[in-house]
C-alpha cells in the first residue's frame, strides 16, 4: 500500500539482516520456533520443581506439546546436541541452541534467495571476489525513504515491469527492445547504465552530483569557502587555496606539450607545495563491470598521469572512483575515497548514486 516493498520483490530478503543485503525485519515463524527450542531445552534441563512440573504437563498432551513441536522445527535443520555441562547453566545452553537455529534459518534463506534464477542474480553479483560485500550493503541502514528503498530492493532483485521482464518472465507477447527509443533489449542493468538515451542527460546528472560531492569534500578539507550542504554546491572550474598553494580544477582539459586525446579528468587537485597532484575521475557503470571500469580509467590517464608528471615536475597518481549503478563497490574503493578526502563516506557517494538511479527508473514510463 505505502511501497515499500514491491509485489514481485523477493519475500525471503525481507528477513535476512539488512548487513547481509537484506531488509531486516524479523520473521514471526522463525521467532517462534526459536522460542519453542529454547523453552523445550531449558524445561528439560532446568533442575527445579516448577520447570519440571510444566513439562510433566506438555509432555501430557497429545499433540502441539513444547517437546514434540521442538523435535519438529529442529528436523528442519541439522542441530548439534548441545548437553548441559557444569560450567554452563541450562538457560545459557537454551540460548546456544537459540542462536543456532537462528543462523541455520537465516542461511537457509540467503540459499534460497541465492538459487532463484531471477532474485539471485544480484546476490550473486555480491559472491564475486572483487566486491565489497559490507560497503556494498551499507545503503541499506542509511535511513532512506521507505517507497525508495523498496523500489532499489526490488530492481536489485530484477522485478520491475521491464518490457523483457514482461516477455521473458511474464510470458507476454510484446516488443522487448527499450522503449527510449534504443535497439537494445529493456534490462534493469539496460535502463540504470546502458541506454544511449538516457546517458546524454540522467546518467552525466548522476555522475555529476556524485562528482560534485567528491569536489565538495575536498574544498572543505582545504578550507575553501563554499556551501555548508554539497547538494547546494556549484563546482567552479578553478579553485584556489593560496595559504597552502592548494589549486582544484573541475572537468577542465589540461594542456600538455603532445596530444593526449583523456586529458580532462572529473577533479584534478595540485598541491605545489607537497609537489603532488591527484587526478580524480568518477564512473557509475553497471554493477557486472564495476572492476573493469576501474581498470579503464587507470588505463585511459596513464599517458596523462605521465605527461604531467614532467611537465609540472609532480608526483602524480590516477584515482578511480567506482559505483555501480546500483550500489555494488570493489574492494579498494574506500581506500580511494580516503585518498581523495578525509571528509567523504563511500556510504554517501553509494547513496548518492542509487538516488539517481531510482531518479531515472521513475523517468521511464510504466517501469
Amino acid at each position: 500500500m505505502h511501497k515499500m516493498l514491491h509485489p514481485k520483490a523477493d519475500v525471503e530478503r525481507l528477513y535476512i539482516p539488512r548487513k547481509d543485503g537484506g531488509r531486516g525485519l524479523i520473521d514471526v515463524e522463525t521467532a517462534f520456533k526459536t522460542a519453542t527450542i529454547g523453552l523445550d531445552y531449558y524445561l528439560k534441563h532446568k533442575e527445579e520443581q516448577y520447570p519440571k512440573q510444566v513439562l510433566e504437563h506438555e509432555r501430557s498432551k497429545a499433540k502441539n506439546s513444547i517437546s514434540k513441536n521442538a523435535t519438529k522445527f529442529k528436523r528442519e535443520v541439522t542441530m548439534p546436541e548441545i548437553e548441559n555441562g557444569e560450567d554452563k547453566s541450562a538457560s545459557e545452553n537454551a540460548k546456544a541452541l537459540k542462536h543456532v537455529f537462528k543462523s541455520k534459518m537465516k542461511s537457509m534463506k540467503e540459499e534460497k534467495w541465492k538459487n532463484k534464477a531471477l532474485h539471485g542474480q544480484y546476490p550473486k553479483i555480491l559472491e564475486k571476489p572483487h566486491v565489497d560485500t559490507v560497503t556494498t550493503n551499507k545503503w541499506l541502514s542509511s535511513n532512506l525513504k521507505g517507497e525508495t528503498e523498496g523500489l532499489l530492493v526490488a530492481v536489485q532483485d530484477q522485478a520491475i515491469n521491464t518490457r523483457n521482464y514482461q516477455k521473458v518472465i511474464c510470458g507476454q507477447q510484446v516488443e522487448s527492445k527499450c522503449r527510449m527509443r534504443s535497439q537494445h533489449e529493456e534490462t534493469v542493468d539496460h535502463i540504470v547504465s546502458g541506454c544511449e538515451v538516457l546517458a546524454k542527460t540522467e546518467y552525466i546528472s548522476r555522475h555529476n552530483n556524485a562528482a560534485a560531492y567528491l569536489h565538495w569534500s575536498i574544498c572543505k578539507d582545504h578550507d575553501i569557502e563554499i556551501t555548508d550542504k554539497w547538494y547546494e554546491h556549484e563546482p567552479e572550474t578553478v579553485m584556489h587555496n593560496k595559504d597552502n598553494n592548494i589549486t582544484i580544477m573541475w572537468d577542465m582539459p589540461v594542456n600538455t606539450d603532445r596530444t593526449i586525446t583523456a586529458n580532462r579528468p572529473d577533479i584534478i587537485v595540485k598541491d605545489s607545495v607537497n609537489s603532488t597532484c591527484k587526478l580524480i575521475d568518477m564512473t557509475v557503470p553497471s554493477d557486472r563491470n564495476i572492476a573493469l571500469k576501474e581498470a579503464e580509467i587507470k588505463s585511459k590517464y596513464k599517458d596523462l598521469e605521465l605527461e604531467i608528471q614532467r611537465m609540472w615536475h609532480m608526483k602524480t597518481v590516477v584515482i578511480p572512483v567506482v559505483v555501480g549503478a546500483l550500489g555494488t563497490v570493489k574492494k579498494g574503493m574506500v581506500e580511494n575515497i580516503k585518498k581523495v578526502s578525509e571528509r567523504a563516506t563511500m556510504t554517501e557517494i553509494q547513496k548518492i548514486c542509487m538516488l539517481g538511479s531510482a531518479r531515472i527508473l521513475r523517468k521511464v514510463p510504466s517501469v
